[in-house]
């Protein structure tokens, strides 16, 4: 659930002030154009809009507090959001940014956990929010659609893992790998209940209730 707030000191609100007036990436006209979506036909489309809710979000309003139980997931369709986390000392970083057309919170509405991260908005935003239950409608009346949702957030995580332990490696080999030749990635779905969709598939289902 998104929450107002005002920022807590002058320097976080002249801050909010110089993103607000960054110039903006174009607006998300259709959800196509969302490279987690981008697969789906236009009736698929349609489908997906019927179970997404469409917010007005105010500069400095949080839409995901660190800590905070979420089932949902947020695409930008217009303005900019700033995820922020807080360390150990209570200071909070800006690590990242999501502009129009990006995808923050997906993996919430596979498996519900404490936030990682606070998502607040760096300007005015208009967003589009899918929650777990959604994506559960999906799965019974277009299922096609609920599996591309599944299967790219997946992907867009193992690729997130893969390019983490390529940069670890480096670190503590930088010769390694140079010359060996790169295994092919198998391509899984749902119904394979040995692949790691097919389990997350069997977990997500399970917590229906």
């Amino acid at each position: 659930m998104i929450r107002h707030r005002t920022p807590a000191s002058a320097q976080a609100q002249i801050k909010a002030s110089m993103e607000s007036n960054q110039s903006r990436r174009p607006r998300v006209d259709s959800l196509r154009s969302v490279k987690l979506f981008s697969d789906f036909d236009e009736e698929q489309i349609a489908a997906l809009q019927q179970v997404m809710r469409r917010q007005s979000v105010g500069s400095g309003d949080v839409v995901f507090e660190q800590g905070a139980e979420g089932d949902t997931l947020v695409v930008v369709v217009d303005g900019m959001l700033r995820v922020e986390v807080i360390g150990e000392d209570g200071e909070s970083t800006a690590v990242a940014r999501i502009h129009a057309g990006e995808v923050v919170g997906e993996m919430a509405v596979l498996d519900p956990a404490p936030r990682s991260a606070s998502v607040v908005a760096a300007t005015d935003c208009e967003v589009l929010e899918l929650s777990r239950g959604g994506l559960l409608q999906l799965r019974r009346s277009a299922p096609a659609v609920s599996s591309g949702i599944v299967s790219g957030i997946i992907a867009d995580v193992t690729r997130r893992l893969r390019d983490v332990n390529t940069r670890i490696d480096k670190e503590l080999d930088p010769d390694k790998g140079k010359d060996k030749p790169r295994k092919p990635v198998a391509v899984a779905s749902e119904d394979d209940e040995g692949s790691v969709i097919g389990r997350l598939w069997k977990r997500f289902a399970s917590k229906r209730g």
